[in-house]
C-alpha cells in the first residue's frame, strides 16, 4: 500500500444513518489517475527506493540507505505515515505536552490508510481542527518560545505565521522639515508556500483605485471569520507537512528565509541545475496536488454543509474542515508525487552511469 491508501480515503459522500459521519471514496473520482506503485510494478528496486523515500524527509535521504526501506512492521508505520511519526518524536523531544495532541494527526491518517472501505471518520478532522486551534491558543504566537524551540515545526510555523500576517517590521525614514525622523511601516508580500503559491491576511490587502475627476480611493479586502480561520489552518498543516517531508522549495518560498536557530540544515531549496525530479515532472506535481486539493475541499465542504447528520450551521468550522481534509489531500500529493518522479529519475541515472 503506497501514498495513494494515506490519500484516497479523503474524498466521498457522508455514509446515511451510521453511528459515526464519514466520508466514503467514490470510484468516479481519482486524485492522480494511477497508483504510483502499480506504475512500477515489476521493478522491485524502485518500488523499495519509492517506499523508503515516501517514508523520510528529502534531506534525510543521503544518509540512510536507498536500500533500507520501513516496513510496516511490529507496530511501526510505513510510508509518509513513518516521516509523520518521526516528525511528531522529535518534538517530543523538546516539549512533549505540545506534541501529544499532534498524534490525531498521525492516527487519522493511519485510519484513513487501514480501513478497506477507505473512508474519512469527520469526527477525527475535527479533532485535527480543534488541535490546530489549541495550539495557536496554547502558544498564543509566542514568537520568542517559539523562536526558543528550535525544532523545524516551530521555526516553520512561526516563519509562516509572521509571513501570512505580514511580517510586519517598522524602519526610520529621512527626517522632515521639522527635523525629526519619521517611522513607516513595511511588511512582506505574505506567506509563500514551498510552490511559490502566496497567502496573505486579508487585512492587509489593499487596491487602490482612481477614477476620473476623482481622488485616490484605498479600500481594504474584507476580513471574514471563514476565510482567516481557513487560511489558519493552511499555513499549521503546511508547517507540519513541509517539517515532515521537506521537498525541495522554489525560489521565494517562506521556508527559504528562515534563519535556522538550531537546526543544522537549511530548509532544501529546488536547484535547477541538479533538479532532484525533472522541471515538467515537478509542474505535473503541483497540478495534481492542486487538483486533488479542490477535489476534496468540495466533497467535504459538501459533506459539513448538507443535509447529513455530520453537517455544521458554522460556516467558520465548515470552512476549517473542508480547508484541513484539502491541504491534507495536496500535502499527500505533492509527496507521493515527487518521490515517484525522484525514484525514475534516479534509476535512469543509474542506467546512464550518471553520479549524484
Amino acid at each position: 500500500m503506497g501514498w495513494h491508501s494515506v490519500v484516497l480515503p479523503l474524498v466521498g459522500l457522508l455514509a446515511a444513518g451510521c453511528a459515526v459521519s464519514t466520508a466514503e471514496l467514490r470510484d468516479s473520482l481519482d486524485l492522480n489517475q494511477a497508483s504510483f506503485q502499480d506504475k512500477l510494478a515489476g521493478r522491485q528496486v524502485l518500488i523499495d527506493e519509492f517506499s523508503a523515500c515516501t517514508a523520510r524527509a528529502y534531506d534525510e535521504q543521503a544518509t540512510i540507505p536507498a536500500n533500507q526501506s520501513t516496513p510496516d512492521a511490529g507496530g511501526k508505520p510505513d510510508g509518509p505515515l513513518q516521516a509523520i511519526h518521526t516528525l511528531i518524536a522529535r518534538v517530543k523531544e523538546g516539549h512533549p505536552s505540545h506534541a501529544e495532541s499532534l498524534q490525531i494527526l498521525e492516527e487519522t491518517l493511519a485510519d484513513w490508510k487501514g480501513t478497506s472501505y477507505r473512508r474519512l471518520d469527520l469526527h477525527k478532522l475535527r479533532k485535527v481542527v480543534d488541535v490546530i486551534r489549541q495550539w495557536h491558543g496554547h502558544v498564543d504566537f509566542d514568537e520568542d518560545a517559539l523562536a526558543e524551540d528550535g525544532s523545524r515545526f516551530a521555526q516553520l510555523l512561526l516563519a509562516y505565521n509572521k509571513a501570512y500576517f505580514g511580517d510586519i517590521r517598522y524602519t526610520a525614514v529621512p527626517g522632515t522639515s521639522s527635523g525629526l525622523r519619521a517611522v513607516a511601516r513595511v511588511t512582506s508580500d505574505g506567506f509563500i508556500d514551498r510552490n511559490g503559491n502566496v497567502w496573505r491576511f486579508p487585512g492587509l490587502s489593499v487596491e487602490v483605485t482612481k477614477e476620473p475627476g476623482q481622488r485616490p480611493a484605498a479600500a481594504a479586502s474584507q476580513v471574514d471569520s471563514g476565510r482567516i480561520v481557513a487560511d489558519v489552518t493552511r499555513v499549521f498543516l503546511e508547517a507540519f507537512f513541509d517539517a515532515a517531508f521537506r521537498e525541495p522549495a522554489v525560489e521565494g518560498a517562506t521556508a527559504l528565509r528562515i534563519q535556522w536557530t538550531t537546526v543544522g540544515r537549511p530548509y532544501p531549496s529546488f536547484d535547477a541545475d541538479h533538479p532532484p525530479i525533472p522541471l515538467d515532472a515537478f509542474a505535473r506535481v503541483t497540478r495534481d496536488a492542486l487538483r486533488a486539493e479542490a477535489a476534496v475541499t468540495s466533497e467535504v465542504g459538501k459533506a459539513v454543509r448538507g443535509g447529513s447528520i455530520f453537517s455544521t450551521q458554522n460556516e467558520t468550522l465548515a470552512a476549517s474542515l473542508e480547508t484541513a481534509a484539502g491541504v491534507i489531500a495536496k500535502k499527500l500529493v505533492e509527496h507521493g508525487g515527487f518521490c515517484y518522479f525522484h525514484t525514475i529519475q534516479q534509476g535512469e541515472r543509474r542506467k546512464e552511469g550518471i553520479k549524484d
